[in-house]
């Protein structure tokens, strides 16, 4: 068996045991594309008690992050500060000095309205993964990649000061449902208007900061380096097959599924 130390931030406390065969081959048997998914399946098999926020859906998706290294720091043959890519380390990635301050905040006035901004939890990185391609541009082409992300993460960490809106404890249907809608009323706004909402959400980012500096890629979140000697290393994804066997990929039926 793995020892691993508990884990500890401002609003967890998690202790973490070694996955199952049989759990590791689940998850290795998921779709690659469905890493969010992929991710909370994981957490919820590796975490053996969590106080605070017990289902890692509900988690921020950087203390999901967060998880799945502190997994990798126990498992990694190249020890705790685990390489990433080519140049880099775990290190180079994560600030543990930085955690979170508040659930939201107020970021100012766009489109005749005032905004909040809050966390992006797995719950939502999920529900934007699954809906992926389904709302369209002006031209009836899906929207996909990186601008569905960032239309994504708007529509469901923005808020208008007031305004009630589903939760965790909302079916996923109907969750994907608000999405989809928010996404399209967002991306149907004037472009004078949404400039003044996207700056919003990136001051707003800055302001929700902790663990890891995260960023809104083609394929979903990724974390920037922390800056310093890191500052030139490119962005860096933790997939949860990374923490997985090469016996447990090949009987799930992904030989070729590593990650970095």
């Amino acid at each position: 068996m793995i020892h691993f130390p508990p884990l500890r931030t401002r609003r967890l406390t998690v202790q973490l045991r070694e996955l199952s065969i049989a759990q590791s081959i689940a998850i290795a048997a998921m779709p690659p594309r469905l890493q969010e998914a992929e991710c909370t399946a994981f957490l919820r098999a590796a975490v053996q008690s969590a106080s605070g926020i017990e289902d890692p859906a509900a988690w921020t998706v950087q203390e999901r992050m967060l998880a799945v290294c502190h997994y990798l720091a126990a498992t990694a043959e190249n020890g705790p500060d685990f390489e990433v890519g080519a140049a880099g380390r775990y290190s180079d990635y994560l600030d543990g000095a930085n955690d979170i301050l508040a659930d939201q905040y107020e970021v100012g006035a766009a489109g005749g309205d005032d905004w909040n901004i809050r966390h992006l939890t797995g719950y939502m990185a999920e529900s934007i993964e699954r809906m992926s391609g389904e709302v369209q541009d002006a031209h009836g082409r899906s929207i996909t990649g990186r601008l569905h992300w960032m239309l994504g993460a708007m529509s469901l960490q923005m808020l208008r000061a007031g305004e009630s809106v589903p939760d965790e404890n909302a079916p996923a249907g109907a969750f994907d449902e608000f999405l989809v809608e928010r996404m399209r009323v967002i991306s149907a706004f004037p472009e004078s208007e949404f400039a003044a909402l996207i700056g919003l959400f990136f001051s707003g980012r800055e302001k929700l900061h902790h663990l890891f500096r995260i960023e809104l890629s083609a394929e979903g979140v990724v974390a920037m380096p922390k800056g310093g000697a890191a500052a030139n290393l490119p962005p860096a994804r933790f997939p949860v097959r990374t923490c997985l066997t090469a016996l447990a990929l090949e009987l799930g039926g992904k030989p070729d599924g590593g990650g970095g």
